[in-house]
């Protein structure tokens, strides 16, 4: 569903998701609920829709104010960010490039919990010393202040991207100077919590209640299939950073003398394993001088086949999109990415080709590298040269460390 903009600062769009009034709804009719069950007819029916309702919205008013210091401080430490969307509870941003150092997003994580806690304090400060006898207004202003200090504590909790999780992880880069340091201790803080979440909720599930004891049994399993997915990132990111194209398995070449004529490359065609291999590469006297696509048959006429040359026809080798044997495999997958066939040519230090490589290769080997060894009758299954296998996007994951300044 599309969000709606609400204002615009420092080039930013600050958006709502459609969602965020279903949740409003729900959260003013929660409350009301509250109110009318606690207050002994204190307050009429009318009146605690009103409580909940602008304590909901007060609440949601107070969370795009901290967005708004969270946004300065991320914007003046490097941050690059492309639109900010909220969904009651928090926002979702979406970030073109990270902070780079350790300092700048100890600063940024902390921001906000900060900008929570200044203002429960504030309302908190002002509901208990008000000698206002607007008991609507001095109760929306207490119940706003407390949501905002759970808010607080909630986001101090050291998980995932909550900015406690943020703050730990940067603290760690801090002193020890290693980001990968900081992500992998996370990491298993997350990994210890969930568990002790799923513990506590399956005992919950046996013996104290069903309900509560399912949803934790159920947020610590998710945590836990989490930490692992996020262990896999981190060997894949090693993996990417660390192999070169030399690591991978290339795909032979399909040799054609460039004194061939068109009726012995028809031959070669008609004879070939693969059918996706649409290319050739021209030899004379065991040098490589060039390439050339099987269509150029399209371009003459039968009749004429066996007085054309393939030499004729050929590229240079250069214009093939190619990567040097020493390049690491993640400029290796940007290169790919570039090219509208997924083909690329790997050349050694003396501009010789030595063999094509495709996505295909490209994800089995990091398969392989995982510890996934799949027998060679599934791999001809799902083989897909124009596809990472299992749908393991290596590019977004690329993008993605060098947007965090990894690469």
């Amino acid at each position: 569903m599309r969000s709606w903009q609400i204002f615009k600062l420092w080039g930013i769009p600050f958006k709502i998701h459609p969602y965020w009034f279903v949740i409003l709804f729900l959260f003013s009719w929660s409350i009301s609920n509250q109110i009318n069950l606690s207050s002994d007819g204190i307050y009429s029916t009318k009146e605690a829709w009103i409580i909940g309702f602008l304590t909901s919205f007060f609440f949601l008013s107070s969370i795009i104010s901290h967005e708004v210091f969270h946004t300065f401080v991320s914007l003046n430490h490097g941050v690059k960010i492309k639109k900010i969307t909220f969904y009651f509870l928090g926002a979702i941003l979406q970030i073109d490039k990270y902070c780079q150092t350790a300092l700048g997003n100890i600063k940024i994580a902390i921001v906000r919990p900060l900008s929570c806690f200044s203002t429960a304090f504030i309302l908190l400060l002002i509901s208990n010393y008000s000698t206002s006898e607007q008991l609507i207004a001095i109760n929306i202003i207490s119940r706003v202040g407390i949501l905002n200090l759970f808010l607080c504590l909630l986001n101090l909790i050291p998980i995932g991207s909550l900015d406690g999780g943020n703050l730990l992880k940067s603290i760690i880069w801090h002193f020890s100077g290693s980001k990968y340091k900081g992500r992998n201790f996370l990491n298993k803080v997350n990994l210890s919590l969930s568990f002790l979440i799923l513990i506590f909720g399956i005992f919950c599930l046996f013996g104290l209640n069903f309900y509560y004891g399912f949803i934790l049994s159920f947020l610590g399993l998710f945590g836990v299939n989490s930490s692992k997915s996020e262990n896999q990132f981190f060997k894949i990111e090693n993996i990417l950073k660390f192999s070169k194209v030399s690591d991978l398995k290339f795909k032979p070449l399909r040799k054609i003398e460039f004194d061939s004529n068109f009726s012995e490359l028809n031959a070669l065609i008609n004879n070939k394993k693969d059918a996706a291999d649409k290319y050739l590469f021209v030899a004379n006297n065991g040098r490589w001088t060039g390439f050339v696509d099987e269509s150029i048959l399209k371009s003459v006429s039968i009749k004429k086949w066996e007085r054309t040359f393939v030499g004729d026809f050929k590229k240079p080798i250069k214009s093939f999109a190619n990567v040097y044997m020493n390049n690491k495999l993640w400029e290796t997958i940007l290169k790919l990415e570039e090219t509208s066939e997924g083909l690329i040519l790997v050349l050694n230090c003396a501009d010789i080709p030595l063999g094509i490589i495709d996505r295909s290769k490209i994800g089995y080997f990091i398969l392989n590298k995982l510890g996934f060894n799949l027998p060679p009758e599934i791999v001809n299954k799902l083989n897909n040269k124009y596809k990472y296998p299992l749908g393991i996007e290596l590019s977004k994951i690329v993008n993605s460390m060098k947007q965090r300044g990894d690469l």
